[in-house]
């Protein structure tokens, strides 16, 4: 559709410097023939032009609206199919999941997760993307109860409770399994788990270096090992505190004493 644009535009403009060169041509020719003649022809062909801009403009935007409306279409089928696998990877694993069954949640066929994705792989693929570049994001790391003026055991405690029923839980865990399970893809992922924990390390940072002036005490810049290895301890937490809850139940693990241990680690 760009080019049928551009061809369109092309040939509005050659026709309209050929009004120009004809107007001219013509104009100079009526006025020797006929008085008063020369300045109704340029008129009538600057009338005619004028009209000849107003339909390619009128085509080239009915062409772009069109583009947009099947833009947009593409772009919410595609959001739809992520949403949708999304929540069958988490729910049956990448093994266990079909293309089928992210289309039947989806709400389409599965001609459309192929003409989206060519193949469940490239899918989750997709997903896990999708997953880890929001994880490596550092304003995604105000983690609830978690700030400068110190850990909320209480409010941390209560995002971990609600964490054991989100699926976002158990699609990260899938997605760490499918790394380690699949070379080919390995070296990505790989990279997009870096990032996360870089960005997780700076908050953990930031946190310490507040505490200190909270204490009055000196600050080293930027991060350090013992920020990377806090942060080691408070991503283990983020995770297994919520799964082995929903797992073992509150006779072993609770949000909250994982919660508590967190807030030790920060100081």
């Amino acid at each position: 559709m760009a080019d049928d644009r551009d061809r369109l535009s092309a040939a509005s403009r050659a026709l309209a410097d050929a009004a120009a060169e004809l107007t001219r041509a013509l104009g100079a020719q009526a006025e020797r023939a006929i008085p008063d003649a020369g300045e109704a022809v340029a008129q009538g062909l600057r009338e005619a032009a004028r009209e000849l801009a107003d339909v390619t403009a009128f085509l080239t935007d009915e062409t772009r609206t069109k583009d947009e409306r099947r833009r947009r279409k593409v772009d919410r089928t595609r959001a739809d199919l992520l949403d949708a696998a999304a929540r069958v990877f988490a729910a049956r694993g990448f093994e266990g999941a079909s293309v089928d069954d992210v289309a039947a949640d989806a709400g389409y066929t599965k001609g459309a997760v192929y003409a989206h994705f060519g193949s469940k792989r490239e899918l989750f693929l997709a997903v896990a993307r999708a997953r880890l570049a929001e994880a490596g994001d550092p304003s995604q790391h105000t983690v609830p109860g978690m700030g400068p003026a110190g850990v909320d055991v209480e409010t941390l405690a209560g995002a971990l409770a609600l964490s054991t029923g989100d699926p976002q839980l158990l699609l990260a865990v899938e997605v760490l399994a499918y790394a380690l399970r699949h070379p080919e893809d390995a070296d990505e992922l790989a990279g997009f788990y870096a990032r996360a924990f870089d960005a997780l390390v700076e908050h953990v940072a930031d946190l310490r270096r507040a505490r200190d002036a909270r204490e009055g005490r000196a600050s080293a810049p930027g991060t350090t090992q013992d920020d990377r290895d806090t942060t080691l301890g408070v991503v283990a937490l983020l995770n297994v505190a919520p799964l082995g809850a929903l797992l073992l139940g509150s006779d072993h693990i609770t949000p909250a004493a994982g919660a508590r241990v967190i807030a030790r680690l920060l100081g």
